[in-house]
């Protein structure tokens, strides 16, 4: 699917959330006067919202639909990002070796990720050092994968703690949170994980929630160090430095991303939800 296909699609999913089966029309009746297509840039994504958020403080008033339009704007970076991505340089048979590698291995040190990227380039072709790229990168989104799934399986901890049999509208709501939230989720993949633990917890109880040893290990380092100087000077003895460097090496912007990443903030989500007026889905603990 193109990317303006599944930005459009994004949009719809937001909008059902506040006028339902009303979003595709919203959308559509924008798409008229301003389409978006393979060659769409960042301005046109723009000049998109703009004229949605037009339509739609019609129907939800001046402040909603700011709200909404910061939300897709935020996540027009996403897919004008994507577009910039270049081809994948990974064949089919590496990419699974790749797989298996970091199944085996969830925090590889820097040393393994440059053995392994030789391994593969000897075996099937290709420059060393884009191979570990690859790696890196898909290192990267498997932590924050790990990390968004566990944040929301806490937060769905949280919803049953605080209703046991919730409404649908009590789950429409949470799933609006955290798509302001900025987790990334499928939403009946959601659906069916918020139902799974509804049905675990009437017939055995609470369960924890468990991230792999690493990775917690990982999290635990952060929220115990006290400074970024400290932080890269630990990452680095571990060597695992990898994971907060960007294209210009290990910089104070790409260590606050990586610790905000690692750390989401309790008094933001509260925050996010007051904002919401959603001040019932906050659990007290």
């Amino acid at each position: 699917m193109a990317e303006s296909s599944e930005f459009e699609k994004y949009c719809i999913q937001t909008l059902e959330v506040y006028f339902g089966e009303l979003a595709g029309g919203i959308v559509n009746n924008v798409k008229t006067k301003k389409s978006l297509n393979d060659g769409s840039n960042i301005s046109d994504y723009k000049e998109f919202i703009d004229l949605l958020e037009i339509n739609i403080s019609i129907l939800a008033g001046k402040n909603t639909a700011n709200d909404i339009g910061n939300t897709l704007r935020n996540k027009t970076l996403d897919f004008v990002e994507k577009k910039k991505k270049p081809e994948p340089i990974l064949d089919g048979d590496m990419e699974k070796e790749i797989y298996t590698f970091l199944d085996k291995n969830t925090l590889p040190t820097e040393r393994d990720i440059a053995d392994y990227a030789k391994y593969l380039t000897l075996k099937y072709g290709g420059q060393a050092k884009n191979v570990e790229k690859e790696i890196i990168e898909k290192i990267k989104d498997q932590i924050k994968k790990t990390i968004s799934w566990n944040k929301i399986n806490g937060e769905i901890k949280d919803l049953l703690s605080r209703f046991q049999e919730p409404t649908k509208t009590d789950i429409d709501d949470f799933i609006h949170y955290l798509r302001l939230s900025k987790l990334v989720f499928e939403e009946n993949e959601l659906r069916d994980e918020i139902e799974k633990e509804r049905l675990y917890r009437k017939f055995h109880g609470p369960q924890d929630t468990v991230m792999p040893s690493q990775i917690n290990e990982l999290v635990n380092l952060i929220k115990n160090t006290t400074n970024k100087d400290a932080l890269s000077k630990k990452l680095g003895k571990q060597e695992l430095s990898y994971l907060i460097k960007d294209e210009s090496g290990v910089s104070d912007k790409s260590v606050s991303e990586f610790i905000k990443l690692m750390t989401p903030s309790e008094d933001d989500t509260r925050d996010t939800l007051e904002d919401l007026g959603l001040k019932h889905l906050i659990s007290d603990k």
